[in-house]
């Protein structure tokens, strides 16, 4: 099996400042590693920073200090880093705010930079950090129409500045779009098509040569988000990988799914007030969350299967008419353990615990994403079924 890095991603953890994060490393990180060592797997951290805390990391160097610290400590080296969201994803509603600022903004682009640099800190020269950030934005009814240049512009000069960071640390820094339902991009394959026309063969920002833009931009291909969509993850990988994009970072993540309409009512149910929930029925229909599916029930109801982007644990799915996309996560692992190319990392994305409730368990949170990660391992280790074997390295 190619060598493996498996770890999941800290979005799940609140982490509005250092002691937070120190905190949730202690509690909810550390148990993880030690249960993933102990079964002889090697563990990193995934992080996420919200912007005001990696301002002050950046600025700081007591703060960025006191957290290397406690990373060396307890023995968790920095492995990759989630960018996607901004700030508040712990908030009490968070749904399209996700999404904001979006790549047309200076904003955004300075947070990346920011996260890039404190990240290469922490990392040992000669490391490859992934950074997935969101599919440029997204843009509701009504809004003015995304200016696709500028956000290529930006993507460019972030390229350009991770390469500087490459030349004085040693660490090579990657971002990766993540393409999601109902956003600017989403699929891999609309992924690779921007980046091929508007950076890697036009080019936005001619300064920038094409070496660089390929050597620090690719894709994050998250399995929940494809399997909405009914982009076939196994396919997106080869195309991906044909084109020579870059794929450092795979998001492993199940999405619920209805496979008969009698399943329909178990899906609303899960309708909450934080996150986003896209859904796609088989048939086309498409809502931007569960309260528009509810709405049009029955045209739900009668297009065949319906998967809604809602992380559930990878551990969980049950027979009849709903349960989840847990298969198609096996199918995809299995087929990248039987490769003989290396592996991009493997992060386990299941954010949604704090809206879970007491699904799947009452045990403490570390002992949940263990239990998530001891699947995700177990399935690398099943010899693939068929022909699915899979060419992913990045370039």
């Amino acid at each position: 099996m190619p060598e493996l890095r498996l770890t999941y991603c800290g979005n799940v953890h609140a982490a509005p400042d250092l002691p937070s994060v120190q905190a949730g490393l202690r509690e909810h990180t550390a148990p993880v590693a030690r249960a993933a060592q102990a079964a002889g797997r090697a563990f990193g951290v995934g992080g996420w920073w919200p912007q005001d805390l990696v301002e002050e990391l950046r600025r700081d160097p007591v703060t960025l200090a006191r957290l290397a610290a406690t990373l060396r400590e307890l023995d968790l080296p920095l492995w990759t880093l989630n960018v996607f969201p901004f700030s508040g994803f712990h908030d009490e509603v968070v749904k399209t705010a996700v999404y904001r600022p979006d790549w047309a903004t200076e904003e955004r682009l300075a947070y990346t930079r920011a996260c890039a640099e404190v990240g290469a800190a922490l990392c040992a020269r000669g490391s490859e950090l992934p950074l997935s950030t969101l599919p440029l934005g997204y843009r509701g009814p009504g809004e003015a129409p995304a200016d696709l240049r500028l956000m290529a512009r930006n993507l460019a000069r972030c390229a350009s500045a991770f390469a500087a960071i490459e030349a004085a640390t040693g660490v090579r820094c990657v971002l990766a779009l993540e393409p999601e339902p109902n956003c600017l991009l989403e699929t891999a394959a609309a992924t690779a098509t921007f980046l091929e026309r508007w950076l890697f063969d036009e080019g936005a920002w001619t300064t920038v040569p094409g070496d660089v833009l390929r050597r620090h931009l690719g894709v994050c291909v998250d399995l929940c988000h494809l399997a909405v969509v009914g982009e076939d993850p196994l396919l997106a990988l080869r195309d991906l990988h044909a084109r020579g994009i870059a794929v450092p970072k795979i998001q492993v993540s199940a999405c619920l799914e209805v496979r008969a309409p009698e399943g329909l009512d178990a899906l609303l149910a899960f309708a909450e007030p934080r996150y986003l929930h896209q859904t796609a029925a088989a048939n086309g229909r498409r809502a931007l969350d569960l309260p528009e599916v509810a709405a049009d029930r029955a045209a739900f109801a009668a297009g065949g299967r319906v998967r809604s982007h809602y992380h559930v644990p990878l551990f969980w799915d049950q027979p009849g008419p709903f349960g989840s996309t847990q298969q198609e996560v096996a199918r995809v692992l299995r087929a990248l353990a039987a490769g003989a190319a290396p592996m991009p990392l493997l992060e386990v994305e299941t954010y949604t615990w704090g809206v879970l409730g007491d699904f799947a368990g009452t045990s403490p949170l570390s002992t949940r994403i263990a239990h998530e990660m001891s699947w995700a391992a177990q399935q690398l280790r099943t010899p693939d079924p068929g022909p699915q074997s899979v060419s992913c390295s990045p370039r």
